[in-house]
């Protein structure tokens, strides 16, 4: 999965509790950052900041949309103000979560949407199915 969040603390924080849960993750501070990630590694969760500097979400949400993934990731998106996320694209955000975030809840709901992603990309595989997800 992919973290894209300015909050260095957030990100360690939920990196290193994915972790513990079996959740591979990489991280990142900023739009431009974010971009070239999700334009180079397939990822079957995305989690950005709305507030993310160097640009918005929205460019991030455009990008998801344009990349060519097997399967679509799950998009959650992080606000303070959950109105902040009003006019990102409804068919590519699938969650908004209000900060600040309840870590425990958090990190489970990523971890479902990690194991949704991976089964989804696992039954469309015609080998065997041997992929790490992220």
């Amino acid at each position: 999965m992919l973290i894209a969040d300015s909050d260095e603390h957030l990100r360690q924080l939920l990196y290193s509790a994915l972790l513990a849960v079996d959740v591979f993750a990489d991280c990142v501070a900023n739009v431009p950052d974010a971009l070239q990630k999700i334009r180079e590694e397939p990822y079957g969760v995305i989690l950005v900041d709305v507030g993310l500097p160097g640009g918005n979400a929205e460019e991030i949400v455009t990008a998801i949309a344009q990349v060519r993934y097997a399967r679509r990731p799950v998009v959650l998106v992080l606000a303070s103000n959950p109105a902040a996320a009003r006019s990102l694209d409804v068919d590519i955000v699938q969650i908004v979560l209000r900060k600040p975030l309840a870590l425990r809840q958090t990190v489970e709901l990523i971890r479902s949407c990690v194991h949704s992603a991976s089964g989804a990309i696992a039954e469309e595989e015609d080998g065997d199915g041997d992929h790490a997800i992220s």
